[in-house]
């Protein structure tokens, strides 16, 4: 279960004993802070540069109490290295870093990683919509569980941070509090605003995310600038239906004008992002569009036949 060869993004590593050295204080923390995340964690772990880059994502360090090998590197650690060392007893390994779903989001299904136990949970973290996974014992790192985080980036859902998190007792319970502990802290860098709690508040910024998705379409056929873009097809508030006849559908120009009935409806999909489900034609078509609190388009999802 190895998120840098298994998962769609890649990961920052991270490992510490249940054991404190004698006279620590085990509620001392630090903090860290790079790539657009910040959090909390025990003091007594130490920290590596492990960046590298990988397709679809990169790693960004590691840090713990769990002794890197040697050969591994000692300022930067070889992340790839640092994998092939099982836990050791009384030991967590914690994985944080970066990384995208190859061009679907992350509220889209995919097939469960090994030792997965049943679905994934949602849950938020600073605002911003995650999934929770949890994996049961065993494995090559001879785990006894594990548990797993997807957190959307602030500005896009087709991108995520994501934390991997690996136990071996004894030591359970002080470990998750430890763990838990740390995923409540994290904070993002310009994370945008807040939505507002009344979905009718978006209507301004759904109008001004579908009067530049037309203009952007519209530029793309600058040979006729005649054309209808179906984006300007929506009604200025979310419910009514709205008829039009319109030449340019999701996939280009159509094969003739054509006559719409488009409708839109919006929802809060967490403290810091807008759903709006874009619908045609009593839901042939369906185009999900995710807006952050300030406007801006943070990904999109197609479902069914668009006009044609």
């Amino acid at each position: 279960m190895t998120w840098v060869r298994h998962r769609p993004w890649v990961v920052l590593l991270a490992a510490w004993s249940t054991a404190c050295a004698p006279g620590s204080d085990r509620t001392a923390r630090r903090h860290f802070h790079d790539a657009g995340i910040g959090f909390d964690h025990p003091a007594a772990w130490a920290m590596h540069d492990a960046s590298s880059a990988f397709s679809g994502g990169s790693v960004i360090a590691i840090l713990g109490t769990l002794p890197v090998d040697p050969r591994c590197g000692d300022a930067h650690v070889d992340i790839n290295c640092y994998y092939e060392r099982r836990l050791d007893p009384g030991t967590i390994s914690i994985v944080l870093g970066t990384g995208s779903f190859g061009g679907a989001t992350i509220f889209d299904e995919r097939a469960p990683g090994p030792l997965e136990l049943g679905g994934r949970e949602r849950t938020e973290i600073d605002g911003l919509p995650a999934f929770l996974h949890h994996y049961g014992p065993g494995g090559y790192y001879e785990q006894d569980e594990a548990v797993g985080w997807e957190i959307a980036f602030p500005t896009s859902v087709l991108n995520a941070f994501g934390i991997e998190a690996r136990m071996r007792g004894p030591g359970l319970e002080a470990m998750r509090a430890d763990l838990e502990r740390m995923v409540r802290s994290i904070r993002f860098d310009a994370p945008g605003p807040p939505v507002a709690t009344d979905p009718a508040g978006a209507a301004p910024l759904v109008a001004a995310a579908l009067a530049e998705l037309d203009r952007a379409m519209r530029r793309s056929w600058v040979a006729r600038p005649e054309h209808v873009s179906w984006y300007s097809c929506f009604p200025p508030t979310s419910g009514p239906v709205l008829r039009r006849v319109v030449t340019l559908g999701p996939n280009g120009p159509l094969e003739q004008p054509r006559a719409v009935a488009c409708r839109y409806t919006v929802a809060p999909e967490s403290q810091r992002l807008w759903r709006v489900a874009l619908d045609v034609d009593g839901g042939r078509y369906v185009e999900t569009l995710w807006l952050t609190g300030d406007g801006k388009v943070a990904g999109s999802r197609r479902e069914g036949a668009p006009p044609s």
